[in-house]
């Protein structure tokens, strides 16, 4: 599934961009067109944008010796509205499962 295609001809490889303050331009090379992209991450699943970011691993390369050095940390996007995990990778799972950590629907509410 491509991730990007043009919307006049379906194009999916012969396409170019360019970025600007408010975003991205894409170009078809194939017929032409030209749009631009919206960079707001949506949900896979179901199309929303109520997503959150939760890191599920820490990125590491070697350093001195054995030692291994952190050099950064996978965010995986988790959708609020569907409850999908990892929902802006090639493979999204769908819910129940809510987001691990931090997550706003399992703090307590106030009391009547």
């Amino acid at each position: 599934m491509a991730i990007v295609v043009c919307p006049a001809c379906g194009e999916d490889e012969q396409l170019t961009g360019r970025t600007h303050e408010g975003g991205i331009e894409l170009t078809c090379e194939r017929c032409g067109a030209a749009w631009e992209r919206d960079v707001t991450p949506t949900c896979r699943l179901c199309g929303s944008q109520d997503l959150q970011g939760v890191p599920t691993s820490t990125l590491r390369e070697h350093g001195r010796g054995e030692q291994w050095a952190p050099s950064g940390i996978r965010l995986a996007l988790y959708c609020w509205a569907c409850r999908g995990a990892d929902v802006t990778s090639t493979k999204p799972r769908p819910g129940p499962q809510p987001p691990p950590g931090g997550q706003r629907d399992a703090r307590p509410g106030p009391r009547r």
